[in-house]
């Protein structure tokens, strides 16, 4: 399964989890990340639910950060292994790869 496969129940249909929303600090001017845009910067675990990381990117000397949830398979260990290993890389190329 690739990262951009991850899928998540959202009401009464499917929702991709890949790439994740980003919120961060704008002002007028600033040129807004595409989905695919940036580059990962951290990865956080958060302890409940069991499918839930908070990340953080970096595009146009900014961060921004996003919740990527999804439902199992893969594990959460298994996601978080990935994208740890793949900091620094653009999101649009890690959503290519194999989990």
């Amino acid at each position: 399964m690739k990262i951009h496969e991850l899928t998540r129940r959202a009401g009464g249909r499917t929702a991709p989890a890949w790439p994740p929303r980003w919120i961060g600090h704008f002002e007028a001017g600033d040129t807004l990340p595409m989905p695919g845009d940036g580059v990962l910067a951290s990865v956080m675990s958060v302890e409940n639910p069991a499918t839930l990381l908070r990340l953080t990117m970096r595009f146009d000397a900014r961060e921004h950060t996003g919740i990527l949830r999804w439902d199992t398979p893969p594990t959460l260990l298994a996601v978080e292994s990935l994208l740890r290993a793949n900091l620094g890389r653009e999101i649009r190329s890690i959503g290519a790869l194999d989990v």
